[in-house]
């Protein structure tokens, strides 16, 4: 299945639903840059153990002037 998509303002690409429904249930994916490619994977939180964390990379503000990462993981 072949798409053409546009990108939006900011530079992002909307995944089509149904690729989002049957790999992305967990909305993690792992995105490689291949010279002009790029290359989106899905990542199943069965692939890892019950010890692995996820955080988000984003840092979100506590209102107190510190930072601590948001969990990211499960159903949103």
């Amino acid at each position: 299945m072949e798409y053409i998509r546009v990108l939006d303002r900011k530079g992002r690409l909307l995944l089509p639903k149904e690729w989002r429904e049957k790999y992305a249930r967990y909305r993690l994916v792992r995105v490689r840059i291949e010279g002009e490619r790029i290359i989106i994977e899905p990542i199943r939180l069965e692939d890892f153990s019950d010890e692995t964390v996820f955080m988000d990379s984003r840092l979100k503000s506590d209102g107190k002037g510190e930072t601590r990462p948001r969990l990211v993981g499960g159903d949103f």
